[in-house]
């Protein structure tokens, strides 16, 4: 019993279907790097706006108070966020 050949040159529609799969694939490590970006991005600005401390004229006690009331962020989540901002904010120094 002999084995069946193997065809090494895709058809035509195994050609399109890898096209598109390259296509999704890129399209999907683009928007990952975009939502990596914007939450780097939104992390520093958490920091930031820990640093000013502004949330005390609105009766706040904490940035994450801030991130809760203003981004319907959880209480828990938005003390981590606050944490990881400053952690990055001070790695990003080289401190």
């Amino acid at each position: 019993m002999s084995k069946p050949a193997i065809n090494v040159f895709p058809t035509t529609q195994q050609a399109d279907s890898l096209t598109r799969a390259d296509a999704l694939e890129r399209e999907i490590t683009d928007l990952c790097a975009q939502i990596n970006a914007t939450g780097y991005r939104l992390l520093q600005l958490i920091a930031e706006l820990d640093d000013a401390a502004p949330w005390g004229a609105w009766g706040l006690a904490s940035c994450a108070h801030w991130l809760n009331w203003r981004c319907g962020i959880g209480m828990n989540a938005a003390r981590e966020k606050v944490r990881v901002a400053h952690a990055l904010n001070y790695f990003g120094r080289g401190l």
